[in-house]
């Protein structure tokens, strides 16, 4: 086999070796919980017969109301007992549910509860679930957020559990709306205020937490508060094994990304340095707290559920501390972000929080910088030219990116015209010098030169094929625009498009079947015979594993892109086909295969000019030769 055709199969080997590198909570036991919940019971018991003994009234557990009435009385008296234990002076306060209140805006709609004075639902209006039902960001009870300090008397106090009282809800001159709570210690002048500010058009909430005079309250030892926040991650895409992948944990400071962890692999860590970030991100969609001051360290703890039929994919529990000094008037200005991971609303920032979108990352981590000053831009414009017809703009996309290489790919056309029209000499010097390898190719490179064929003329163009694959590949992974956008039979080209579920799961491919992977590989197919007509001529097929190569890449792309994003296979088969008419065109109409046999004879006449990279090829022929001809001798 040429040169030519070993370089394209070095390319589909390197490929497809990059791929392959790719693809590779306590519970209380039974007894303690029987036996507390058994001296439980004797002891409301003990209490029934001591009052139904005062009153004459003979009482029947469980049935009697009067026992009922002074359960409920003694279970109280026990709640208010231990709140005032616990809580100290904020005891009143950790009695009774919360009240709701619920902004909205043209991106949000949030929900906030006075116990913890939290928000509590926050739903994303833009966008919608997998099932095409409201995307909740935020939807259980489970999702909390708190503040937790020591009192002057060593009381533990967590906010969370706190009834706050709603003190304001007002709209703002700009349309914003704010809402403000409070926590007082004793009397109106000793409070803790939290204070939220909704933006229209925006999602970044402004928080603030104050602590007025509470420097007598709060235990002067300590220097610093904990913030306090879980947060739980509902399923929102189909492919939960992709979702869990890029459920992480990011964190950044100086407007710079330090560090990210993926939850199903690192379910605990902690920071021992400043943060100003920290965010909780999917997919596609991030919860992130940010303060104007740095935090002085964060600790996190993860859950990821092992059953598929859990309707989250993760749960935080993070800890954050909030430098203090008491005074009598302490502020700490924070933010938080809902909303989606969009690499330009992130940017707009400036903190480096577009740095939670996976651009690029392990083996592909240098499709970051192609995906960002590249691939990306394009897209995005293309967007707004088709007014967000994605399948179009990937359409489009593909053919702008095939005429930027297109004078490379002219040139490698032109190298495999060469390397046919030189097969008769070729064959000449292969049986002049058989068995003598190393005279062989200095002969052949002799060859090359004279007639002005560089045997690494088909390299490029594949070789390009491995940075577009990497950055396409992070770029639609985690691209927001295509997310949930459908396209001819395609329900949301962030996915995998599926024409049929099977009863089974067939290793590497997966348990559905994907119409768009299976156009590709057929194009695949029709592209590997063509370029075998056209070079088979060109070189000889002796070796079964390079001659199948071609072959057998496209079977390999079967399954893997089977579990592909469909905007990402969309581009291939799109390539394929444009790939497929340019070649047919530029080796039948451009082409002239006599016209260039007679250039390259003509070409022989001239000395030709060595380029630094044949003279280094044939400096390593000749050193090669005359080593063998020394071993010959020994």
């Amino acid at each position: 086999m040429g040169k030519m055709d070993k370089s394209s199969t070095l390319g589909f080997i390197l490929l497809g070796v990059l791929l392959l590198g790719y693809m590779y909570f306590n519970q209380r036991s039974e007894e303690a919980y029987t036996k507390a919940k058994k001296a439980r019971e004797d002891s409301i018991a003990l209490v029934h017969k001591h009052i139904a003994d005062s009153l004459g009234v003979s009482v029947k557990a469980n049935t009697d109301t009067t026992a009922q009435k002074t359960a409920a009385l003694v279970n109280t008296t026990q709640d208010s007992a231990q709140n005032a234990q616990r809580n100290g002076i904020f005891a009143q306060e950790a009695s009774g549910e919360g009240q709701l209140t619920t902004i909205q805006t043209d991106l949000l709609k949030i929900t906030f509860n006075s116990k913890g004075a939290r928000p509590q639902i926050v739903q994303l209006l833009k966008y919608k679930s997998y099932t095409d039902g409201p995307l909740m960001l935020q939807n259980e009870d489970y999702n909390n957020l708190g503040l937790q300090f020591l009192t002057a008397n060593n009381k533990l106090i967590n906010t969370a559990d706190l009834n706050f009282t709603l003190v304001k809800n007002d709209l703002l001159p700009d349309s914003s709306r704010e809402i403000q709570y409070r926590l007082y210690a004793g009397d109106q002048q000793k409070y803790l205020q939290y204070t939220y500010t909704v933006h229209p058009g925006k999602y970044m909430l402004d928080f603030d937490i104050s602590a007025i005079g509470m420097q007598e309250i709060i235990n002067p030892s300590d220097t610093g508060l904990s913030l306090l926040w879980h947060s739980q991650a509902d399923r929102q895409e189909a492919d939960l094994e992709y979702a869990k992948r890029f459920t992480q944990i990011y964190y950044g400071v100086n407007n710079d990304q330090l560090d990210y962890w993926t939850l199903e692999r690192h379910p605990n860590r902690t920071v021992n340095q400043p943060v100003q970030w920290l965010s909780f991100k999917q997919q596609f969609f991030n919860q992130t707290i940010i303060g104007q001051k740095n935090f002085s360290g964060v600790t996190y703890e993860s859950e990821v559920p092992k059953d598929t039929t859990a309707p989250y994919i993760a749960r935080t529990n993070v800890k954050f501390r909030i430098p203090y000094s008491p005074s009598a008037d302490f502020s700490f200005p924070m933010r938080i972000y809902y909303g989606p991971n969009d690499y330009y609303i992130l940017k707009a920032y400036h903190i480096g929080l577009e740095n939670v979108i996976p651009l690029g990352y392990g083996i592909y981590a240098f499709a970051k910088y192609i995906n960002k000053w590249l691939f990306l831009p394009i897209f995005v414009f293309l967007g707004k030219l088709f007014n967000g017809k994605w399948g179009i703009v990937i359409i489009f996309m593909t053919v702008v990116i095939r005429l930027l290489i297109a004078p490379l790919t002219y040139k490698s056309y032109v190298s495999q015209a060469k390397m046919k029209v030189l097969k008769p000499e070729l064959d000449e010097l292969k049986a002049k010098f058989k068995g003598d390898q190393q005279k062989l190719g200095v002969e052949q490179m002799k060859l090359y030169r004279q007639v002005g064929v560089s045997p690494l003329g088909g390299c490029l163009p594949m070789a390009l094929q491995l940075p577009i694959f990497a950055g396409l590949y992070c770029l639609f992974e985690s691209c927001i625009q295509v997310r949930g956008q459908s396209f001819l039979w395609i329900h949301d080209l962030s996915t995998y498009d599926s024409i049929a579920r099977l009863p089974f799961n067939i290793p590497f491919y997966g348990n559905h079947v994907s119409l768009l992977t299976l156009l590709m590989t057929v194009t695949s197919l029709i592209l590997a015979l063509f370029n075998k007509n056209m070079t088979s001529a060109a070189a000889g097929q002796d070796n079964p594993m390079i001659k199948y190569m071609p072959y057998m890449m496209p079977i390999f792309f079967l399954a893997f892109f089977n579990q592909m994003a469909a905007a990402l296979t969309l581009y291939y088969f799109i390539s394929n086909l444009i790939t497929i008419i340019i070649q047919f065109v530029i080796m039948h109409y451009i082409i002239d295969e006599k016209k260039l046999h007679a250039q390259m004879q003509e070409a022989k006449k001239k000395t030709p000019q060595k380029s630094k990279l044949m003279q280094r090829i044939e400096q390593v022929q000749k050193q090669q030769q005359t080593m063998a001809q020394q071993k010959g001798r020994r």
